[in-house]
């Protein structure tokens, strides 16, 4: 080990103070007395005690007492177990090949700031000061799971992997996928493009891990500065992200080098935590659309499944939810399976994966109205088509192909005057039962009719839509006897409506001021007749 350091003058390091104890011990390594009192000793250098204990175990023809020693940091090797040295320190000494092992014996002194640098091609002490050689970054990277293509800018070299441009290092930008800068406080930049960090077998040692245990203490701030640097698809280059976010990405590096985070994460970690901080805009597929313009939107959902018809309504539900979440303070986020959960930015976000018909079935009920508004579908029409889809939801493919029948459906329900539901008593119960078998057919309304009654008049209005509508023959034992009496004062009221709405929705467009005052008419009959004025 060679000590490079230098301390003010007056000053022993204690590197060296090990160092001179050590060359006593080889200037007495045949005397076997020395060295077993040497490897004995309660006082004196730790690390020369356990070096006088391996050159003593050297004199042995065989070799009775062989330990192993194992460190999830510094590995595994065996050595032979003599005096009262460390097993560490005695592995370390014996197994001086073992690249990262052979520091061990030299912890003390790096807890108290001596920095050591092992590589294939020397071992160095460079004291208090953290400067490694540049054979040592060399070797290191040459060691390590990447290949590396090697240029040089400003006299400095660079490493980077293939899938990283030269230039994207140099400017530190990213124009592709992404990557992790290393830059070493003496000039060297290594880039590792996220596709490569992504890519780790379990026989694969961590790089960072490899890196840090090249060196001691394992402290890789002191010798590099590390960022990652990725923007979105479609961030202007020229526009910075917030300082939240680079304090984020921050926190990430300093796990990943404190070796706290697999490795094989800290690619989509960095561009999670860069897609979470981003506070404006919409995000599709990791691709930031800041101007909400609908052909952009169109684009950016080409990778999402669905047909034509389901990506151009997504794309303006799309467009109806930012533009109302950007007043507020959260997002919200869209995932595979057509879920919806809260942003702490106010920024929508579909994850990749997400169809089209995903992000409709998570935006419908509250967005779906405006989306069909964009596609000439409003008023009353566009809320029928909304109602029907948001109670009973269909395929949203399906539900396009038959929206010309339900916008035809829409148009002619909205020729009523009243809604289902909303007239009470035994008024209502007719209406709702003529409304019904017009537009949904009389199977519909006859189950209706027929099902249990919590009322006797609710059962003779039923009953005299029933006769209204010549659908009562066998129908007669779901009614008691008053209810049937009933029914039969109301029944030519109730034709009269059933007339006007089937007028109603056959007359033209001229006709309609004339069918609806018919309908509301006829409505005001079957009140007087059944006494509900």
């Amino acid at each position: 080990m060679t000590w490079n350091g230098k301390l003010r003058w007056g000053r022993t390091d204690p590197v060296t103070k090990t160092l001179r104890e050590l060359e006593k011990i080889i200037k007495k390594k045949n005397d076997i007395k020395w060295l077993g009192k040497r490897m004995m000793a309660k006082r004196g250098d730790p690390v020369a005690k356990a070096f006088a204990g391996s050159l003593h175990a050297c004199h042995d023809t065989e070799f009775s007492t062989v330990g192993k020693f194992s460190s999830s940091s510094f590995g595994t090797a065996s050595y032979v177990r003599r005096g009262d040295g460390k097993q560490g320190y005695l592995a370390g000494l014996q197994n001086y090949s073992n690249l990262t092992l052979r520091m061990l014996p030299w912890e003390e002194h790096a807890k108290r700031g001596m920095y050591f640098f092992s590589w294939k091609g020397g071992f160095v002490c460079t004291g208090p000061d953290p400067n490694p050689p540049d054979e040592w970054v060399t070797d290191v990277l040459s060691r390590s799971r990447f290949d590396f293509v090697i240029k040089e800018s400003e006299g400095n070299k660079i490493w980077h992997t293939k899938d990283v441009n030269f230039s994207d290092v140099k400017d530190s930008v990213s124009t592709g996928n992404g990557f992790v800068k290393l830059s070493f406080k003496k000039g060297q930049i290594v880039a590792i493009g996220f596709d490569s960090i992504e890519t780790i077998t379990k026989k694969e040692s961590s790089f960072i891990h490899h890196l840090a245990l090249s060196m001691l203490p394992p402290f890789l701030p002191s010798i590099v500065d590390i960022e990652g640097v990725w923007i979105p698809e479609g961030w202007p280059l020229d526009k910075e992200m917030s300082k939240e976010t680079k304090e984020n990405v921050g926190k990430i590096i300093d796990a990943w080098q404190g070796l706290t985070m697999n490795e094989g994460v800290i690619a989509k970690a960095i561009k999670r935590s860069i897609l979470d901080s981003i506070d404006e805009g919409l995000i599709i597929n990791s691709k930031w659309i800041g101007e909400l313009e609908y052909e952009k939107i169109l684009e950016a959902l080409s990778d999402n499944a669905g047909s034509v018809g389901e990506r151009e309504l997504a794309g303006h539900i799309l467009t109806s939810c930012v533009e109302n979440i950007s007043n507020e303070d959260e997002g919200l986020r869209i995932n595979a399976r057509g879920e919806i959960s809260e942003r702490k930015t106010p920024t929508v976000e579909v994850i990749e994966g997400a169809s089209c018909g995903d992000i409709l079935t998570a935006l419908w009920e509250d967005y779906g109205l405006s989306a069909l508004e964009s596609i000439g579908i409003s008023g009353d029409e566009g809320e029928q088509i909304w109602e029907k889809q948001n109670k009973k939801p269909k395929p949203f493919g399906t539900f396009l192909k038959g929206l010309d029948s339900a916008r035809e459906s829409a148009k002619l329900t909205s020729r009523f005057t009243t809604k289902v539901g909303e007239l009470g008593g035994a008024t209502g119960q007719i209406h709702d039962l003529v409304r019904i078998g017009l537009m949904d057919g009389l199977g519909k309304a006859e189950r209706m009719a027929t099902a249990r009654h919590d009322s006797i008049d609710k059962a003779a209005a039923s009953w005299a839509w029933l006769l209204a509508v010549g659908r009562s023959t066998g129908q007669e034992w779901h009614f008691d006897g008053d209810a049937r009496n009933r029914a039969t004062a109301w029944m030519n009221a109730t034709k009269e409506l059933v007339k006007s709405g089937e007028n109603l929705l056959s007359c033209e467009d001229n006709q309609v001021p004339e069918m609806k005052k018919s309908w509301d008419d006829a409505i005001a009959q079957l009140r007087r007749d059944i006494g509900e004025n």
